[in-house]
């Protein structure tokens, strides 16, 4: 694994203060936001007014998802000091050391300023064409396929990646201290890394309604990873598929 962008300065400690005092909106027993064709999907929190407004603290304790089946999410950790990543119910909870490594604690002590997560009992496989590799043409193909699939590609939808990857350019936000934050503050604590011949489970969420709420402002899908063991995980920012990598849309019951 390499390493890129990592700035020299040492790792505020995690956690997840802001928990203990949640409202309302961020209980994980709320009414579900979304009821698809074989999932179910919540969000709270904003990309948007944590960036720009300064929203950092935890809107949602991942405890309260503990022991929930069949359960995928994504979002950064609380105060902006790493990445969380959920496949299958098995935590990722990703942080830069002060030496700059890599360290994943499969764990759901902690909170998260936005999060978006759903609940998939079955998927359905679609194989990726060989034309399909980058970020940009997989979030093409995601709706195209989904529609093909019989699901409503126009409601927020989640969906899986797994094979082996050609590359992941990945971040993982590292905030130090408590200084004000905005957008030129939020690309200076992405700490990027980059792995080669991967196997992953990407993590994906679709939508063409919420940029800037659960997915980025200038893109229709928000992407994650696990690799199995469970020792690489992080946002991607930059994609190439490898051959044979398939697609797992939600798969209505039968």
């Amino acid at each position: 694994m390499t390493r890129r962008g990592f700035v020299e300065v040492s790792l505020a400690a995690g956690g997840c203060a802001a928990c203990g005092a949640l409202g309302s909106e961020a209980r994980a027993d709320s009414p579900p936001a979304v009821t698809g064709s074989g999932y179910e999907l919540w969000f709270v929190g904003a990309q948007r007014d944590t960036i720009m407004n300064g929203k950092l603290g935890a809107a949602i304790d991942l405890n309260s998802l503990t022991g929930m089946a069949h359960l995928y999410g994504l979002g950064p950790l609380a105060e902006l000091r790493g990445e969380v990543t959920i496949a299958d119910s098995r935590p990722a909870l990703a942080r830069v050391m002060p030496d700059g490594s890599l360290q994943v604690t499969e764990s759901f002590a902690a909170g998260a300023p936005f999060f978006v997560w759903a609940s998939v009992p079955r998927w359905q496989q679609v194989p990726i064409p060989a034309a399909v590799s980058s970020f940009a043409e997989l979030e093409q193909f995601v709706p195209q396929a989904a529609a093909a699939a019989g699901l409503d590609a126009a409601r927020p939808l989640p969906f899986l990646v797994n094979g082996r990857e050609d590359m992941i350019e990945f971040h993982v936000l590292n905030r130090i201290g408590n200084p004000p934050h905005n957008m030129e503050a939020h690309k200076k604590i992405q700490v990027t890394f980059e792995l080669e011949q991967v196997e992953a489970i990407i993590v994906g969420f679709h939508s063409t309604d919420h940029r800037g709420i659960f997915t980025p402002g200038d893109s229709n899908i928000h992407i994650h990873f696990q690799t199995p063991d469970n020792r690489q995980s992080g946002h991607i920012q930059k994609l190439l598929l490898g051959s044979g990598a398939v697609l797992s849309l939600p798969l209505a019951a039968g």
